[in-house]
Formats: C-alpha cells, sequence, structure tokens
C-alpha cells in the first residue's frame, strides 16, 4: 500500500515552462490523467516550491490574497494492488482532515469522504477499511460497490508517514514566503495551505 500526497496541476501543454521543466528534472510529477501531472509533495524542492507560489499567486495583488487565491488544490492518492483512490476535483490539500476522521470512526455503515467530487464512501468492518467506488450522488447503502479493502493498523502507518510529509511541505511553504520579498506574508501563508 503506498500513500502519496500531491498538489498543484501542471497540463502537460505547459511543458515549455521552467515549472513543469524543473519538476520534470527531478522526478516530482505523478500523471493524474491524460493532461495533468501534479507535483509529489515529498519531492519538492525550494526553487520548485518557490516557482509554484509564484506561479500560484501570479497576476493577484496583496490585498487580494483572502478573497482571490484558491488554496493549493490536491490530496492523498493511495495505492493498493493496482487500485487507486485519489482526490478528485474541487479537493484542497487540507482535505486530508476527512482521512483523519476515518481512523476513530465507530460507525459499520458508510459515509461520505470528501475528496472532491465525484465523492468516495468508507465504512468501518473489524480490522478494514472499506473504500468505495466513485460516486456523483449518494447511493442507497446496498448499491455501494467496495473497490479498495484495507487493513486498519496499515492504514494508520501510511496517513501518519503522507501527515508527516504535509507538515513538512507546510513549513517550507511558511519558511519560503517568510524569507522572499512578498507583501502580506500571514496572509498569503494562510490563503495558500490553511
Amino acid at each position: 500500500m503506498e500513500f502519496t500526497l500531491y498538489s498543484n496541476p501542471i497540463q502537460e501543454e505547459f511543458n515549455y515552462t521552467e515549472l513543469y521543466k524543473k519538476a520534470t528534472e527531478i522526478g516530482a510529477l505523478i500523471k493524474v490523467d491524460e493532461f495533468n501531472n501534479e507535483l509529489i509533495l515529498s519531492k519538492v524542492t525550494d526553487e520548485l516550491l518557490k516557482a509554484t507560489i509564484d506561479t500560484h499567486i501570479e497576476e493577484i495583488e496583496s490585498e487580494n490574497y483572502l478573497d482571490q487565491i484558491v488554496p493549493f488544490d490536491g490530496g492523498l492518492r493511495i495505492e493498493s494492488e493496482s487500485l487507486i483512490i485519489e482526490h478528485q476535483c474541487c479537493s484542497e490539500l487540507n482535505d486530508y482532515q476527512n482521512w483523519v476522521k476515518i481512523i476513530s470512526e465507530k460507525s459499520k455503515k458508510w459515509k461520505e469522504i470528501w475528496i472532491g467530487h465525484p465523492s468516495v464512501f468508507y465504512r468501518i468492518k473489524g480490522n478494514e477499511i472499506e473504500l468505495s467506488e466513485y460516486y456523483d450522488d449518494s447511493p442507497k447503502e446496498k448499491d455501494i460497490l467496495v473497490k479498495m479493502v484495507l487493513n486498519k493498523s496499515d492504514f494508520v502507518n501510511g496517513l501518519e508517514k503522507a501527515l508527516s510529509e504535509l507538515e513538512t511541505f507546510k513549513q517550507n511553504v511558511y519558511r519560503i514566503v517568510d524569507n522572499r520579498n512578498y507583501v502580506n506574508k500571514e496572509v498569503l501563508k494562510k490563503a495558500l495551505i490553511e
């Protein structure tokens, strides 16, 4: 089982940009669909992170950071036995909190986990966590199909490692914002990643 956090879509049509070139050079891109790649957070260097932040905020005035900056998108990708569940449209990096809730869940009924749209449902079954196929709506419980089954302790270990990577990424974002010539730094940090 592999857990990967990734963010910031980079469309292949922009393969001429410095950001794309730098990410490709260090193997920090993961292909998410036919047109898009995303940055693997654990592989992002300071140079790449600076370029990512600059690209993310270009053409936005500092007084408009909170209103106009969309937080870094992205999320968790879980791969097990060639099956993949990953964030979908409209997700943010902070959606990891929805995965954390699973750890303390006691109910055996299907519950939606927000990872963007379409959604995935989960349920606890003894020492296992079942994850469903993707759904555009809320199906009846009897109609939900299991896509992936994870051992709960393996899930907790993988999630803890991913959360550690996310914390390192957040601290690197904060450090880079603090050490560069940005204005309205505290608002910028909050807008990007909180």
